[in-house]
C-alpha cells in the first residue's frame, strides 16, 4: 500500500507510514509465485501436504515415488470408475490385463475377471496388491471376481437341472487374498527326452536288438509257418526294430506313471499321478499339443506323450528344481487308489526316467502342467 491510495484527508504521518510499509517492490515476485508454486515447482517438504490435499493417501502403497503419485494420481482420480483407471492402477504394480465382464444373465452380473497376458510373478504380495488397486479403481457397484492366466475352466450353466449347484457349477480357481477373489493360473513346461539303453536297462525295460538281422528287415511271406489267426503283430509292423521298439513302449506304459518333483537341495517334494500316457503320432486334428505340433493316439506308434498337472495347493512356497517320471512304483498300502497327489514317502520302489530340469516355484494358485514327449534313442551296435 502506498500513500497515493490514502484519502486526501490523511495526515502527513499516515502518508509517511504507508510509504514506509510498501513492500510490493521487494516481495511482488514472490507473492505472484505463491499462486502456482504447488503446481509447477513444489518442494520436497510440500509433497506430503499435497498428497493429503488431493486425497491420494490410499495410493501410497502402490506408487512409492511421491512425485509420480501426484502427477499420475490426479489423472487416475479423474478417470476413477472406468477401465482406464484399472489399467493405470495395474501399471503401478507392474501388470497388464484385459477386463472380461460377466454376462447379464449371471447372478453376479456386476462382476468381472482379469485375464493376464503373463503369469503374476508371485502370490505374495502381488495378488493382494492387484486386488486392492483394482477395487480402488472400479465403480462402487462392480466387483473383481477372478483373475486368470492360461488355466481357465468356466462354470457349466446347469441352472434348473440336476447339475445346478454341483462341482461343475463352479469356475476354476482358489481364494488367496483378503478380498476373496478367485485366482486361477496355469503354466506349461514341455520336455522332450530320448530314452537310452542305460535308463531303460536300469528300469528293466531294455530289449537288446538282434544284430544278426538288419534292423529294418521283415519276414518274407514264404517263411511264415504260423497260422494267421495266431499272429498278434500287424503285417505293417515295419521290421524287427519296430517290433522291438513297440515291445519296449508296451512295457513302459503298462501300469501307473507318476511325476516326481525335487527341490533345489535334491529332496523329494511329492508325486503327481500322470493323467495322460499315450502312444501318439503327428496328426493335424490330434488331442494333444507339444512344441506347436498336434498329436493323436496311434496304437502302433513308438512315441509316447505323458502329461501330469498339479492341483491348486498341492505345494506352495517351494522351488522345484528337477522332475522325473517314475515307472514301476507302487502306492503304499495305506494310500487310497484314487489319490492323485502323494507325499514323498507314499511311493515305494520304481525307477526314474527322463530326469530333467524344471526351475519353477510351486505356488498355491498355479497348476503346473508338465508335458513329456518320450522317444527311443537309436541303439548303438556293440
Amino acid at each position: 500500500m502506498t500513500s497515493a491510495l490514502l484519502p486526501s484527508a490523511s495526515s502527513p504521518w499516515e502518508r509517511v507510514l504507508a510509504d514506509g510499509m510498501e513492500l510490493s517492490g521487494a516481495l511482488g515476485v514472490a507473492i505472484n509465485g505463491i499462486v502456482g508454486a504447488k503446481l509447477h515447482q513444489p518442494t520436497a517438504s510440500m509433497l506430503p501436504f499435497l498428497v493429503w490435499e488431493y486425497g491420494l493417501g490410499e495410493l501410497t502403497p502402490y506408487v512409492p515415488a511421491i512425485h509420480e503419485l501426484i502427477d499420475e494420481g490426479l489423472i487416475w482420480q479423474r478417470l476413477r470408475g472406468t477401465v482406464s483407471a484399472v489399467a493405470i492402477g495395474l501399471g503401478w504394480v507392474g501388470y497388464t490385463a484385459d477386463i472380461e465382464e460377466a454376462t447379464s444373465s449371471r447372478r453376479f452380473w456386476n462382476s468381472f475377471q482379469l485375464r493376464f497376458d503373463a503369469l503374476p510373478i508371485s502370490d505374495v504380495p502381488d495378488l493382494e496388491r492387484i486386488e486392492a488397486i483394482t477395487q480402488l479403481s472400479i465403480p462402487l457397484r462392480s466387483k473383481l471376481r477372478r483373475g486368470v492366466h492360461l488355466y481357465d475352466i468356466e462354470a457349466a450353466q446347469g441352472d434348473h437341472t440336476v447339475l445346478d449347484g454341483s462341482y461343475l457349477d463352479h469356475e476354476s480357481g482358489i481364494t488367496a487374498t483378503p478380498g476373496g477373489t478367485l485366482w486361477s493360473f496355469g503354466r506349461a513346461t514341455e520336455i522332450a527326452h530320448a530314452l537310452g539303453k542305460a535308463e531303460l536297462d536300469a528300469a528293466g525295460l531294455w530289449i537288446e536288438p538282434n544284430w544278426d538281422v538288419p534292423l529294418d528287415a521283415s519276414p518274407a511271406w514264404t517263411t511264415i509257418e504260423t497260422a494267421w489267426t495266431e499272429i498278434a503283430t500287424p503285417w505293417v509292423s515295419g521290421g524287427a526294430e519296430a517290433i522291438r521298439e513297440r515291445a519296449i513302449v508296451a512295457s513302459l506304459i503298462a501300469g501307473e506313471m507318476f511325476l516326481r518333483l525335487y527341490d533345489e537341495t535334491g529332496n523329494k517334494i511329492g508325486h503327481r499321478k500322470c493323467r495322460v500316457v499315450r502312444r501318439v503320432w503327428s496328426e493335424a486334428a490330434g488331442d494333444y499339443k507339444f512344441g506347436g505340433v498336434r498329436y493323436g493316439c496311434q496304437a502302433l506308434a513308438t512315441r509316447v506323450y505323458v502329461e501330469a498337472m498339479t492341483q491348486f495347493r498341492d505345494a506352495d512356497g517351494v522351488e522345484c528344481e528337477t522332475v522325473a517320471l517314475v515307472v514301476g512304483g507302487m502306492r503304499r498300502a495305506s494310500v487310497k487308489p484314487g489319490r492323485l497327489w502323494l507325499a514323498p514317502d507314499e511311493i515305494e520302489g520304481g525307477f526314474e526316467l527322463a530326469v530333467s530340469p524344471f526351475g519353477h516355484d510351486l505356488r498355491a494358485t498355479v497348476r503346473e502342467q508338465a508335458k513329456f514327449m518320450l522317444t527311443l534313442a537309436a541303439p548303438v551296435p556293440p
